[in-house]
């Protein structure tokens, strides 16, 4: 499990080619995004050259200055640095660093159309959910995934993203660098604490003019919600398992994914299983910024 690294530090000039940053952003759907992934992370970039870092990030993966993310009012709240190594934990050396940035280079460009509740939908979808959820969260997991049905995205997370930089890369033989991801247990990190006026305000924004009832609000909406914003109240407390189970199943469906692995899924009580096969390599987009974190391949050298 990725650490609790509240002391160490490591210089920015010490970073390498292919390092992963691990971060958690400041936004209010950034904390669920995290916790829906079983991890104290919501975002992961990979180390560029000259002071830059390349990552899957809406509009398309892009390159971009290092400092930016690490200023005092950038996007995130803290951003943890992680040294890459070779798949059986030796050092990478320069020409497989090398190999590794062309081809994240390489998809520069790729359109990566998803926001933060597409997010949310996917990870939903792709790892399972929680029972025994609150009204509003409910609510905003059903959003989310119908989200992401709509959304004219590729459907690919962050690390997804930079898992393909390193077992695309140019090797020989193919693959050679692709970071070994062990399943791990599902952690007991606790709900986040969630501004609820301010998470309504990110969700009315990229809900734009789907739900014109969160622009005027709802009558009697804190009887239900225990003081939280309004939200579609009557819609959320008429969503039984069924239904939600419906929406998370059709974008599995077009996401491509078995519908075996979500019946499994379904039937986890607190957080959602890893989902990820005991042997052989895994598929891409089950990848969470926790398993590129917990892989062998990955060391924890400090917050950044």
């Amino acid at each position: 499990m990725d650490p609790r690294p509240d002391d160490a530090r490591f210089p920015v000039d010490q970073l390498q080619v292919g390092d992963l940053l691990l971060m958690l952003g400041k936004s209010q759907l950034s904390k669920l995004i995290a916790w829906f992934g079983d991890s104290r992370y919501s975002h992961v970039s990979l180390v560029s050259a000259d002071g830059l870092l390349i990552e899957g990030i809406r509009p398309a993966v892009k390159e971009s200055p290092l400092a930016d993310r690490l200023a005092a009012d950038g996007p995130v709240v803290f951003v943890d640095a992680y040294r890459s190594l070779a798949a059986d934990g030796g050092a990478l050396d320069a020409d497989d660093r090398a190999a590794v940035l062309r081809h994240a280079r390489s998809m520069i460009g790729t359109t990566f159309a998803q926001d933060d509740l597409v997010t949310i939908g996917l990870l939903v979808a792709l790892r399972g959910k929680p029972r025994h959820l609150p009204v509003w969260l409910r609510w905003l997991i059903r959003e989310a995934t119908e989200h992401a049905i709509r959304a004219d995205s590729d459907r690919m997370l962050c690390s997804e993203f930079a898992y393909r930089a390193f077992a695309d890369a140019d090797t020989v033989p193919a693959r050679r660098l692709a970071r070994p991801i062990v399943p791990g247990e599902p952690s007991d990190l606790p709900f986040p604490d969630v501004d609820y006026a301010k998470l309504q305000e990110e969700v009315r924004e990229m809900l734009k003019p789907k739900h014109k009832v969160l622009e005027r609000g709802v009558v009697g909406a804190e009887a239900v919600m225990e003081s939280a914003p309004a939200w579609d109240t009557v819609d959320a407390l008429e969503l039984d398992d069924a239904t939600l189970d419906a929406s998370i199943a059709a974008l599995r469906t077009r996401m491509g994914l078995e519908s075996p692995h979500m019946e499994n899924a379904n039937v986890v009580d607190g957080l959602f299983g890893a989902g990820l096969p005991a042997l052989g390599p895994p598929n891409p987009k089950l990848v969470r910024p926790r398993d590129l974190a917990d892989s062998p391949a990955s060391r924890y050298l400090g917050r950044l």
